[in-house]
């Protein structure tokens, strides 16, 4: 299996994993502590931003 890089929804950091963050429990980033990931490539600068502006308990990324 290849490589996934994700990011951390709430300050950006990247990390490289093998399998889904999703199926990972607990899988904090080590620069926050926050858990919501999502895969580099999926994310637009605008979904970024859009992120990044909201408090974390309002925090959520719809998928269609």
């Amino acid at each position: 299996m290849e490589p996934l890089v994700v990011e951390c929804l709430r300050c950006g950091s990247h990390r490289e994993t093998r399998t889904a963050p999703l199926r990972q429990a607990n899988q904090e980033c080590p620069r926050c502590g926050y858990v919501g990931w999502a895969p580099v490539n999926d994310l637009t600068d605008q979904e970024r931003r859009a992120l990044q502006g909201r408090p974390l308990e309002r925090r959520r990324l719809r998928l269609a």
